[in-house]
């Protein structure tokens, strides 16, 4: 049985369904909310990357959007080591 859930949203006005993990419709829903989106009109922007991501999939257009939306907000591991350096002076 799958984990993944089919949801139903509107891409460029038009009805569609994607089928994501539970993680990744509620990251998709965050990202959403923190850039002042709809996760249909997130997913209308996604949609016009598709091809720039190397896929043919929306679904998997939205998965490496979130990976890379949420590793572009953490630090690199050496930039948390020098914010860690500091705090503890």
């Amino acid at each position: 049985m799958s984990s993944k859930k089919v949801k139903n949203v509107c891409v460029a006005g038009k009805r569609t369904s994607m089928r994501l993990e539970p993680a990744f419709w509620d990251a998709l829903a965050e990202i959403a909310q923190r850039e002042g989106l709809t996760v249909s009109k997130l997913c209308t922007r996604l949609a016009e990357r598709v091809e720039a991501l190397d896929t043919n999939s929306l679904s998997s257009a939205v998965r490496v959007y979130v990976m890379e939306y949420f590793r572009a907000a953490t630090p690199r591991p050496e930039e948390a080591r020098h914010e860690l350096a500091i705090a503890a002076e």
